[in-house]
């Protein structure tokens, strides 16, 4: 018989799957749902040091509101199963090339320029769409019946933070998961080039730094489990890898265009997710490698990755 700690540590494994995934596609971020603060904060700090989190939530500048110039835009993608964000992988070709030819519409007008440093950026966002290869894998779907959830990247340019929120929904009501790539943000030079050589002549390019990576099994087969299971990885990046970045190339009160640093395609709608952001105290005890289950090195691939969280060979040794 399976025993619940194999179960657990398979679903942990998923989880880390997709954490994986968000960090490698390190032009955007994954969120979380509309989970409790409870289950959000206090979750993933307690359980290590037995704290309450009492950060206050970035401020939506303009929540609920629509900026008329991205209205056809945010029109066009549709809602998803399970919130997921839509991907060209899950939506007809005709409506991909609706979305990317709006986009680039978009794009082109002369204003945008100097995007990096508006202060407009800060706030929390909402991913509606992406073309990137990682995003459209996990939209795809995941082991054990889980589908990516609502997706959430709050940014705080006063301070340098981001976070990538991600949650996991399962079909079959097997576990509540949730994971969280927390960073640091910066107004990249001027004249920079990315990693498919674009250089940065408009000032719209933010650079990228990951801290930790956290992945959470909050609830198994409708049990809560107090404390959570939960693993977090200290990311290192390689030296030879270039500098993760992403470039904004259009930015409006309530919507947010990015490109990747290999080009691709994410598009950002301002919603509050009702979560606060760790604050920078709490970002520190959660990076402390003393509570950290090991490194992953950013840059390099997956097998170094499932070097740093062995049980995810499980899940990635035919891939």
């Amino acid at each position: 018989m399976v025993s619940i700690r194999t179960i657990s540590s398979m679903i942990c494994s998923t989880t880390a799957l997709v954490a994986f995934q968000l960090i490698t596609a390190s032009s955007f971020a994954l969120e979380l749902p509309l989970l409790s603060r409870r289950e959000a904060i206090t979750g993933s700090i307690a359980s290590i040091c037995g704290i309450v989190a009492t950060a206050p939530c970035v401020a939506s500048a303009v929540a609920d509101q629509q900026d008329p110039s991205s209205a056809t835009l945010l029109s066009l993608i549709p809602q998803m199963p399970f919130g997921a964000p839509a991907t060209n992988a899950t939506l007809p070709m005709q409506l991909v090339q609706d979305i990317e030819k709006e986009v680039a519409s978009l794009e082109s007008s002369d204003k945008m320029r100097n995007l990096a440093t508006s202060n407009i950026v800060s706030g929390s966002w909402r991913l509606l769409y992406s073309d990137g290869t990682e995003i459209t894998a996990l939209a795809k779907g995941l082991p054990l019946g889980f589908s990516l959830g609502p997706t959430y990247q709050p940014l705080d340019t006063s301070t340098g933070r981001f976070e990538n929120r991600g949650s996991l929904t399962n079909k079959y009501n097997l576990a509540k998961l949730q994971t969280n790539v927390v960073g640091d943000i910066r107004v990249a030079n001027k004249g920079t080039l990315n990693a498919i050589g674009v250089r940065n002549d408009n000032n719209n390019r933010v650079d990228v730094n990951f801290q930790v990576i956290s992945f959470q099994l909050d609830e198994i087969f409708g049990k809560t489990l107090d404390p959570p299971i939960r693993k977090t990885l200290i990311p290192k990046v390689d030296p030879k890898a270039a500098q993760p970045a992403n470039d904004i190339t259009y930015l409006d009160t309530s919507t947010r265009v990015v490109r990747g640093g290999d080009g691709a395609l994410f598009i950002f709608r301002r919603e509050d997710s009702g979560i606060p952001m760790l604050s920078l105290e709490e970002r520190a005890i959660l990076a402390q490698r003393d509570k950290s289950s090991g490194d992953a090195v950013v840059g390099i691939g997956v097998d170094r990755f499932k070097d740093a969280a062995p049980e995810l060979k499980f899940l990635l040794k035919d891939k």
